[in-house]
């Protein structure tokens, strides 16, 4: 890795060089902004949003680890950031520097044990894909497959470690307060640091290829287990189109609608039925066709759910009485006695809030839904943003629901793009019975 990266104390030196040089881009903005006219202040502040962005990305690539996925999680904040500043994050999906072939040769050899000509009948020494904690080549074995070969940067898993660490020292003051729960940071770390063992993954690979297979419109890849290791993982080469290059094309509502409705089903069959879910929602992990067939390219992140929190989900989905009810009280104190856990009043009051002012909205629970919500709209962000940090204000997250949230988040992110018109209480309502 980069020499920047090489000890935690030079990875906080560069983020906070970051910092100070965003400052001054909007510092140099604010000064010249009051000699210009209303539509070269637009124009200004535009180019300003673009260049910090595009300074924050260039860091975050480098850095790769953590600091790339912070960048890729923002990346998906429509609504909440400017559009310039989406654009240039967006970079982080699907792009990092890729190692030096000489590197890539060394750590494949020290994984399989040969060089990459010796077991693949061809090898592409250039990266297809390079992201922040591997990357991945086209190869093709010796029986003529077409296969992804993802090989992880050296280093990184314990680059990982120290960034938890430096987070953990970092905000004290925040867990202190109850703000930033420990527990919470225990989830994302456990999560994040285990997307470095690529054994793993392909035992998520596996898992979801087969709970998975009723979906006829989601594509998994199949693992090649004698091509893969810890570091380096072997797979079919999934086919598609990723997000900007689908929408480049100009698709059809009809078609938006029916990748709306699919990706909607993908989401609430994984929860409901397979009670786990591919959690990792960046659009640089999908791959869509031309007749709405969705393909996931990477399970890194896999959220396993609790019995408790598929059970609760189930009884609140499409809840049938007031939200203002006993019931539906008793319903979320259950859940976190459950967990092991007191509800706190406020956040039984955020959580109730949440499911009247967002839920009800998107999810009508006593229509038969022939109007499909229409997620074009972008007023039901706002509502899922306003609900979402009222509740974290209220210390009372469980961590349980992190991924699964982060996943759900993706999702309306992504159909916001497509402009989608979804049944979605019908869809809800299939797995509900």
């Amino acid at each position: 890795m980069a020499d920047k990266t090489d000890t935690p104390i030079r990875r906080v030196f560069s983020l906070a060089n970051v910092g100070v040089g965003v400052a001054g881009s909007y510092l140099g903005y604010a000064l010249q902004s009051a000699f210009l006219d209303q539509p070269a202040r637009n124009a200004k502040l535009k180019a300003t949003h673009k260049r910090a962005a595009r300074r924050m990305a260039d860091e975050m690539q480098t850095l790769r680890g953590a600091a790339m996925k912070l960048g890729q999680t923002l990346s998906l904040q429509t609504g909440t950031l400017p559009d310039e500043t989406l654009a240039e994050l967006a970079t982080l999906q699907m792009s990092a520097p890729p190692m030096h072939p000489s590197l890539v040769r060394a750590q494949f050899k020290q994984s399989l044990g040969a060089e990459p000509e010796e077991i693949f009948k061809h090898f592409e020494p250039q990266p297809f894909a390079a992201a922040s904690l591997g990357q991945v080549h086209h190869a093709t074995t010796r029986a003529g497959e077409q296969v992804a070969v993802k090989i992880q940067y050296p280093g990184i898993r314990q680059s990982l470690v120290n960034d938890f660490k430096m987070f953990r020292t970092l905000s004290k003051p925040a867990q202190a307060s109850g703000h930033i729960p420990k527990g919470a940071i225990d989830e994302v770390e456990q999560q994040i640091i285990s997307e470095t063992d690529y054994q793993r993954e392909a035992d998520n690979i596996d898992f979801f290829h087969k709970h998975l297979a009723p979906l006829r419109f989601v594509q998994v890849p199949q693992v090649l287990r004698k091509y893969s290791s810890d570091k380096v993982l072997t797979m079919s080469l999934m086919k598609g189109e990723h997000l900007d290059d689908f929408l480049a094309r100009r698709p059809s509502q009809k078609l938006r609608n029916q990748l709306g409705e699919n990706l909607f089903e993908l989401f609430y069959f994984q929860v409901l039925e397979v009670q786990a879910l591919h959690a990792d929602p960046h659009w640089g992990n999908y791959l869509f066709t031309k007749d709405a067939r969705i393909a996931l390219v990477d399970f890194g992140c896999a959220k396993y759910m609790s019995k408790a929190t598929v059970s609760y989900l189930r009884r609140g989905f499409l809840f049938p009485g007031s939200t203002g009810s006993p019931e539906f009280a008793r319903l979320l104190e259950k859940y976190y006695e459950d967990e092991g856990r007191e509800l706190p009043p406020a956040t039984r009051k955020a959580l109730i809030r949440f499911a009247e002012n967002f839920y009800r909205k998107v999810y009508p629970p006593d229509a038969v839904q022939d109007k499909p919500f229409d997620f074009g709209d972008p007023q039901f962000l706002k509502d899922f943003l306003i609900a979402s940090k009222d509740l974290f204000r209220t210390k009372g997250v469980l961590s349980e629901l992190i991924f699964m949230v982060r996943a759900e988040m993706g999702m309306y992110q992504t159909l916001h793009r497509l402009k989608a018109r979804v049944h979605t209480s019908r869809i809800v309502r299939k797995y509900l019975n």
